[in-house]
């Protein structure tokens, strides 16, 4: 015995499968919608996201707020240590300083007799006068004016000797 059923599958009713309703396009007149499991997972995943950031970063923060403070103080022990060495140096500077360390540990002793002596400065060297050098001929520009005006040897030329 065969039995006719009445009723036509989903896809000749114009429903989609629920699978396909996903991929598929809505049917016309009908926005796309999520299915609402869907969007409460995608909201967790974006909200789980940005508290992930925010931890991370408020750690870095505080990371960097360690870095910083240890660091001020390596400064000011530095500075300390500028000071007291700057401290030593005026110190050993000082002129009772000087003069302890002159007489204990040098042995140097004060001078208490001043002697100031006169001394004569060797007569001055007199620089003799170089030898007058003779006097030489005219010049190659005052010779080759002369030849070309003709003129003797004494008279000037264009060089205005």
């Amino acid at each position: 015995m065969t039995v006719i059923s009445t009723q036509k599958p989903a896809e000749a009713q114009g429903q989609a499968p629920a699978a396909d309703y996903l991929w598929n396009s809505p049917p016309a007149g009908r926005p796309r919608r999520l299915p609402g499991a869907l969007v409460v997972l995608l909201s967790v995943l974006v909200i789980g996201a940005l508290g992930m950031l925010y931890l991370l970063q408020t750690n870095h923060v505080a990371n960097l707020g360690y870095e910083m403070s240890a660091l001020q103080r390596e400064r000011e022990a530095a500075l300390v240590e500028q000071q007291r060495l700057s401290a030593q140096i005026a110190g050993k500077q000082a002129l009772p300083a000087v003069d302890s360390t002159a007489r204990f540990e040098l042995g140097m002793q004060p001078v208490d007799d001043y002697v100031f002596l006169d001394v004569e400065l060797p007569p001055a060297v007199v620089e003799a006068e170089p030898e007058s050098t003779p006097e030489e001929g005219p010049s190659t520009l005052q010779r080759f004016w002369n030849r070309l005006t003709g003129s003797s040897g004494n008279a000037e030329g264009p060089a205005g000797d």
